[in-house]
């Protein structure tokens, strides 16, 4: 169930007036739980957009020039140079339009 703004901030008031959090969810009904919640998520609070939260670590065109120049480096190799995780190197690459290419001297033996 969904309450309504003006409740959360009645319920995050009486916390604030040192109410605690158990005697908040007695007094108004509620789940112990939702007071947690709203405590960490204020009714006006607004939520970031999804995606990179910085900058990059490293420039993205030295990336595009360096998978050009050795395009059988690793991920790992990759990104082990600019001391990021592997899927930071896998989601820039992906930006920067590369795509996987299979090699066919990797497929299984047929038994």
């Amino acid at each position: 169930m969904a309450y309504s703004k003006d409740f959360r901030c009645l319920v995050l008031d009486f916390v604030a007036n040192g109410g605690s959090k158990a005697e908040a969810a007695r007094r108004f009904g509620i789940s112990r739980q939702s007071v947690f919640d709203w405590l960490k998520h204020p009714p006006d609070h607004k939520p970031g957009k999804p995606g990179p939260k910085g900058s990059l670590k490293y420039d993205q065109e030295e990336l595009r020039a360096e998978v050009q120049a050795n395009p059988d480096a690793l991920l790992r190799e990759l990104a082990a140079s600019r001391k990021v995780s592997n899927n930071s190197i896998f989601l820039a690459l992906k930006r920067l339009g590369f795509v996987r290419k299979k090699n066919s001297t990797l497929q299984r033996k047929s038994s």
